[in-house]
């Protein structure tokens, strides 16, 4: 259901939220007549016409199903990301987190759920809480187990 909006004249007025299913469509036209009608949808937003907005945890039931149901590789996945991400019009919550987590999800074997966490905490400067080893692996997070806070000291707070 569109929201409506009071804006000034000739600016755009009509926000609408994506589901998964749409970019489904759009991405991957296994349904011709609606990855028309989406193309059209995504066209309007960059003839700015409309804007369009989803959620990161949209995005990451889009990557489980290009990889479990049409077996995209990886890095094919994170291009068509990168696509929806430089849709002119087209907003992504946390968009500056979720971008790093599609680069970290590009270049290592970590589902994008755990890319998105570690760019939110790469982003806010804070310790990652979590028994997750794979969280090792990428460079300056630092995990720690719930058993371990207190026992740590942050550098620079003696």
């Amino acid at each position: 259901m569109p929201v409506n909006k009071q804006t000034a004249p000739g600016v755009m007025d009509t926000s609408y939220f994506l589901d998964a299913d749409l970019f489904l469509r759009f991405l991957t036209g296994d349904d011709r007549r609606k990855a028309q009608a989406c193309r059209r949808l995504v066209q309007k937003a960059v003839d700015g016409e409309l804007s369009l907005s989803t959620h990161p945890m949209i995005m990451a039931e889009v990557v489980r199903i290009l990889d479990s149901y049409y077996k995209l590789p990886r890095e094919e996945i994170a291009t068509k990301l990168r696509l929806i991400m430089n849709t002119p019009n087209l907003a992504i919550a946390d968009g500056n987190a979720f971008s790093l987590a599609v680069e970290l999800y590009s270049c290592s074997k970590i589902d994008l759920a755990d890319c998105f966490a570690a760019a939110m905490v790469a982003q806010k400067g804070c310790m990652l809480v979590s028994y997750d080893r794979d969280f090792d692996k990428l460079e300056g997070i630092q995990r720690v187990k719930p058993e371990d806070i207190g026992k740590i000291v942050r550098p620079g707070s003696l």
